[in-house]
């Protein structure tokens, strides 16, 4: 009979098994073809890792609907002496999981944050023309980024950023934009979407190839337990208060909006809950 002590020691175990963790050189899922014309999702990472830390819903994207995904880099990290290095982790995280990878600057966009829009608008202003630069030749059908109030300075930095340039796109422009979150949580996500094992074991593999930051912080080996903290609070988050928890083992959550009329508007009415035998096309 297995008692809670087991599962704390069990689960600590797994801990550190994953702090040793190789890393498989190929992922374990392939992608459909991009289809041309096909549709195009954006990620708007405020820093290397992000792209894999909330890369569950644009991988999916890749993988079952045949979307373009381009991670398009904001900032390198804010350590000088650690952004030409980042720039090639990023780099090799992206090949893995077939994503696009578009780097603004050789050294990334500097002073990405609210403070800086404010005290220094002409530096702001060269940032959101790099971001422009990007959408008004990729037109994405989705826009990814960090929700307004996501603890981290590039983060709400990079909020900014986009909401900066959406509002520069032409008046017809209407994408969907995902907001994720990793610093600290949304107060209305209205998207659960499951992930199964193999999808998330290679975002695993991507993540490892950040290997200067998982050296110093193994935060990959946490990032399967977040995953099954988001079906905890998803189930009454993006359902309804006392409601139960889906059968998913590990999910993403997002706040899903379209851009209209220059405002954000919700995507659709309620939550959504998508599971890995239903596909994807309920998202896009």
């Amino acid at each position: 009979m297995t008692t809670p002590k087991d599962l704390v020691a069990a689960f600590a175990a797994v801990a550190q098994r994953g702090k040793a963790m190789t890393v498989p050189a190929l992922p374990s899922a392939q992608a459909k073809p991009v289809a041309p014309g096909g549709k195009c999702c954006v990620i708007l990472s405020p820093h290397p890792d992000d792209e894999c830390i909330n890369g569950g819903l644009p991988l999916r994207l890749l993988r079952e609907g045949g979307w373009r995904v381009v991670n398009v880099a904001v900032t390198h990290g804010s350590n000088p002496d650690r952004q030409l290095a980042r720039a090639a982790e990023l780099q090799a995280a992206c090949a893995v999981l077939g994503f696009e990878n578009v780097l603004l600057a050789e050294r990334g966009l500097l002073r990405v944050s609210a403070k800086t829009r404010t005290e220094e608008p002409a530096h702001w202003q060269t940032c959101v023309d790099q971001v422009l630069h990007q959408l008004q030749a990729l037109k994405p059908d989705l826009l990814m980024c960090p929700h307004p109030n996501d603890a981290q300075p590039a983060h709400i930095g990079t909020w900014h950023l986009a909401m900066d340039t959406l509002a520069r796109m032409p008046g017809d422009y209407s994408p969907l934009v995902a907001y994720t979150e990793y610093w600290s949580t949304m107060d209305s996500p209205n998207l659960m979407l499951e992930m199964g094992e193999d999808d998330l074991a290679d975002l695993l593999v991507a993540l490892t190839q950040h290997v200067g930051e998982v050296s110093r912080n193994p935060y990959h080996m946490t990032v399967p337990a977040w995953m099954m903290d988001n079906v905890r609070r998803g189930a009454e988050r993006v359902g309804l208060p006392g409601a139960g928890a889906p059968d998913f083992t590990f999910a993403v959550l997002h706040q899903m909006q379209r851009w209209r009329a220059g405002q954000l508007v919700p995507a659709w009415s309620g939550g959504r809950f998508i599971n890995v035998q239903h596909g994807i096309e309920g998202v896009g």
